[in-house]
C-alpha cells in the first residue's frame, strides 16, 4: 500500500515543489513546530488542480506574531505563500485551540464546532506531518483517545435531520423554494451521513457525492439509485415540484433509517 510520505512526495514531484523550499517560505514557523501538508490525493481523492494545504502547529501561541493575517475561529491566521509559480494556503494554530476543539466535541457529543474547524481535525487525521516531534505525537494522541470520528458523524447526522426538519416544514406551509433548497442540502448531509459511518468522512462538501457514489451506496443500490436520479440528475419544475420534494423528503427518511442500525 503506498504510504502517506510516498503520496506527498509524488504530489510535490509534480507541482515541482520541494519540503525545504516550502518550509523556508513559512513566516511563522518554529523549531519545534509541527508542520502537516494535506492534499485530496491521501483519501484516494483528488485531480491535478487538488492543491497542497499547509498547517503550522505552535507549540505556544505567544510566538505567533504577524496579526495582520486573515482569521476565522481559533485560528492564528491564515497566510498565502507563493513557491514558484504555486500559491499554498497556510492556516496557523496553537496546540491548545486544538485540543479546545476536542475538548468542547467531546463535551457535546459531536454538536460544537464549526464545519470548518472540525475539518481541522480529518486534516490531521489524514495528513502528512514532515517531521515528528513532541506537537505532532501530541496531536495525534489527542485525536486517538477522544473518538473524534464517531463525534464528528453524530454532528453530521444532527445536520441532516436539521435540514429535513425545516424542509418538511416549509413544504407544510407552503414555501417550497425553500423546501427544495433544504431537501437537496438534507440529501447531501445524508451521503456524508452514510460516508461517515462506513468510515469515509469527509466535510468538504465538493467530494460528498462523489465519495458515496464511487463506493455504490455502500452495498444499498435502492438507496443509490434513488440518490442520484433525485440529487444529481433531477429535473425540477413547477409541475413536478410536489412530487419531486415528497421523493426528496422520503428518501432523506430511508437514508436516515439506514444509519441507525
Amino acid at each position: 500500500m503506498t504510504t502517506k510520505e510516498e503520496i506527498i512526495n509524488k504530489v510535490l514531484l509534480d507541482k515541482d515543489l520541494s519540503l525545504k523550499t516550502i518550509t523556508g517560505k513559512l513566516s511563522q514557523a518554529t523549531e519545534d513546530s509541527a508542520i502537516l501538508l494535506y492534499t485530496s490525493f491521501l483519501e484516494r481523492l483528488g485531480n491535478k488542480n487538488s492543491d497542497i494545504d499547509v498547517y503550522v502547529f505552535l507549540k505556544d501561541e505567544q510566538n505567533f506574531k504577524n496579526q495582520n493575517m486573515r482569521r476565522y475561529g481559533n485560528c492564528l491566521g491564515v497566510e498565502v505563500i507563493r513557491v514558484g509559480e504555486i500559491e499554498l494556503d497556510v492556516e496557523y494554530w496553537s496546540i491548545n485551540a486544538v485540543e479546545e476543539l476536542i475538548e468542547n466535541l467531546i463535551n457535546t457529543r459531536g454538536l460544537v464546532g464549526s464545519y470548518e474547524e472540525l475539518k481541522l481535525l480529518l486534516r490531521i487525521y489524514h495528513g502528512f506531518f514532515i517531521d515528528r516531534n513532541e506537537v505532532s505525537e501530541q496531536l495525534l494522541y489527542l485525536l486517538e483517545t477522544s473518538n473524534f470520528l464517531e463525534l464528528i458523524t453524530n454532528r453530521i447526522s444532527l445536520e441532516a435531520r436539521s435540514y429535513y426538519d425545516d424542509s418538511l416544514k416549509m413544504f407544510e406551509v407552503g414555501e417550497y423554494t425553500l423546501a427544495l433548497d433544504c431537501a437537496r442540502r438534507a440529501l447531501w448531509e445524508c451521503a456524508s451521513l452514510l460516508n461517515a459511518k462506513n468510515g469515509k468522512p469527509n466535510l468538504k462538501s465538493k467530494w460528498i457525492s462523489k465519495i458515496y457514489i464511487d463506493n455504490r451506496g455502500y452495498g444499498n443500490q435502492e438507496l443509490l439509485e434513488r440518490y442520484i436520479s433525485l440529487q444529481i440528475y433531477s429535473t425540477v419544475n413547477e409541475q413536478n415540484l410536489n412530487a419531486v420534494l415528497l421523493d426528496m423528503l422520503s428518501l432523506t427518511q430511508d437514508m436516515l433509517n439506514s444509519t441507525v442500525f
